[in-house]
């Protein structure tokens, strides 16, 4: 009898443990998730239709609209290459300062 109550103290101990265990790592888990959704929330880029020809608009994860073209291009490949040719120049220059 007193073998049958220590196995099931253990097994209750053992489940305890282990629920807590699992918990912690699935805490973990969705704190993980969280800062990588957090970390891929990036803005949008929109390319559209214009009365004057084909334009984009950059907007933040707020939804605002942080740049868009000062003219427009006759079709989408166009903006395309534009936005492209952004890219490459962001990933290569740092900010300068510029005196007026």
């Amino acid at each position: 009898m007193r073998k049958v109550i220590g196995l099931v103290v253990l097994s209750l101990s053992l489940a305890v443990v282990g629920g807590s265990v699992m918990s912690t790592s699935a805490d973990a888990q969705d704190k993980a998730k969280a800062k990588a959704k957090k970390d891929a929330a990036v803005g949008t880029i929109e390319i559209y239709k214009a009365k004057d020809g084909f334009r984009y608009r950059i907007k933040d994860t707020d939804g605002k609209v942080i740049a868009m073209p000062p003219r427009a291009r006759e079709n989408k490949e166009d903006v395309v290459k534009d936005l492209e040719e952004i890219k490459a120049t962001l990933e290569k220059v740092k900010p300068a300062d510029v005196k007026d």
